[in-house]
């Protein structure tokens, strides 16, 4: 075990962890395309459990129920052979039964080990399952963090990168505004025709903004 598992480990002592694959968060992170062939296993191995669980459960009713009626009809027989002691029907009847209740005792038993083991088997499997989650949780945060690292580099390059021509940008806004006020003041209203201009500094520009409000909306 590693030194990481050996922490993960020992934070699982004394805490009551939910049967993982029941918890819909958990399958909501950990769906079957981004996860580990660890954790699949175990997952299925889990889930076997737990349908080997309902079933021996089930069965249990079953045969409990089956031995009732067959308790019922041994007393039915029993009287009958009270009435009868030599009715070989009667004694046949009761031979079967017998063997019928033993047999839903031999099995009866068998589910009651079962049935103690189980819950324990389940839970151990769960913890496994639960220290390869908190690997992966560790790992994907860890990936996670070195890449949102490097987006947020990215991003203070482009920010820093964008304010510097913002800044170019405003310089140029500038200078065209005194030569365009200083033309404009010789010439009149025909200076944007008579120099072909295609930015009027006196109207609204709309690409003249989204480089501002960008860097507002980041600061």
């Amino acid at each position: 075990m590693s030194k990481k598992e050996d922490v993960f480990k020992n934070a699982l002592e004394g805490k009551k962890i939910p049967v993982l694959i029941l918890d819909n968060k958990w399958h909501k992170i950990f769906n079957h395309a981004d996860t580990t062939h660890e954790i699949k296993v175990l997952e299925e191995r889990l889930n076997d459990l737990i349908k080997r669980q309902g079933k021996v459960n089930t069965e249990s009713k079953d045969i409990k129920k089956i031995k009732k009626t067959l308790m019922n009809e041994v007393m039915v027989i029993a009287d009958g052979l009270m009435q009868s002691p030599d009715s070989k029907r009667l004694n046949k009847q009761m031979d079967e039964h017998k063997r019928l209740i033993e047999e839903c005792n031999e099995k009866l038993e068998d589910y009651e080990e079962e049935m103690l083991e189980l819950p324990r088997e389940i839970d151990r499997t769960n913890k496994k399952l639960m220290l390869a989650t908190m690997e992966s949780c560790y790992k994907k945060l860890q990936e996670n963090t070195k890449e949102l690292s490097t987006i947020n580099e990215w991003i203070r390059n482009v920010r820093r990168e964008l304010k510097k021509r913002m800044v170019r940008k405003q310089e140029k806004e500038a200078q065209n505004n005194e030569l365009y006020s200083y033309m404009h003041d010789i010439f009149g209203a025909d200076v944007i025709e008579l120099f072909d201009m295609k930015y009027n500094p006196d109207g609204n520009n709309e690409e003249d903004s989204k480089g501002t409000e960008y860097l507002e909306e980041e600061d």
